[in-house]
C-alpha cells in the first residue's frame, strides 16, 4: 500500500525547512478519519515503512499507532525515486503480507503507476489524477516472494482519498 502523507503546515516554512514541516489541522482530521476507516474495514497491517519527515511521521502515527502497527523510519523515502521505493519492495521479508509505504509526490504516483498493471473497473482513470494528501492505494500481488515482483504486476483494489472519507462521514 502507498500513503502520501497528509497535508501540511506551509506558511512561515522556507524550502530548507521542507523536511521539519508539520501536518496543519486539515492533515489532523484526515489522519484521523483514514485511522478510524482503515480500523471499521478490519485491515490489518504488518508493518509501516515511513519517510522520516515531519509529516511523514505524523500522518503515520496519527493513522496507523491506533492500530498497533509497528512503524519503521527510513530517510530513503524522502524525496526518493519510484526505483528506490521498487527496490525497498523487492526487499522485503517474505514473512512480511501487507506493508504500507508512507511518503511524498511525485514518488508515491510514480510508484502507484509503475507498480499496477490492472485495476478494477471503478479505478480506471485514478492513475490520471493528482495523488493528494492522505490518499492510500491498495495494491494487491498474487507472487509470494516480494524479491520477485515485476514491474505492472500489481492490482489496485481500492484508492481512499480525504474526499470519498468526508462523504462516508457526512
Amino acid at each position: 500500500m502507498l500513503l502520501r502523507h497528509a497535508s501540511a503546515e506551509i506558511d512561515g516554512f522556507k524550502q530548507e525547512d521542507d523536511h521539519e514541516k508539520p501536518l496543519d489541522e486539515k492533515g489532523k482530521v484526515d489522519c484521523v478519519n483514514l485511522s478510524n476507516w482503515l480500523k471499521k474495514s478490519y485491515l490489518d497491517f504488518d508493518l509501516v515503512i515511513t519517510s522520516n519527515a515531519n509529516r511523514a511521521l505524523q500522518t503515520s502515527n496519527l493513522v496507523f499507532e491506533p492500530l498497533k502497527v509497528l512503524i519503521r523510519e527510513n530517510s530513503m523515502l524522502y524525496l526518493c525515486s519510484y526505483q528506490e521505493i521498487f527496490n525497498s519492495i523487492k526487499s522485503l521479508d517474505n514473512n512480511i503480507s501487507n506493508v504500507v509505504f508512507v511518503g511524498h509526490e511525485p514518488s508515491m504516483s510514480e510508484t502507484m503507476r509503475e507498480m499496477v498493471g490492472n485495476t478494477r473497473p471503478d479505478l480506471d482513470n485514478v492513475s490520471k489524477k493528482p495523488y493528494m494528501p492522505c490518499t492510500m492505494s491498495f495494491i494487491h500481488f498474487n507472487n509470494k516472494n516480494w524479491g520477485e515482483i515485476e514491474k505492472g504486476e500489481g492490482l489496485l483494489e481500492a484508492y481512499v482519498s480525504p474526499s470519498i472519507l468526508e462523504k462516508n462521514y457526512e
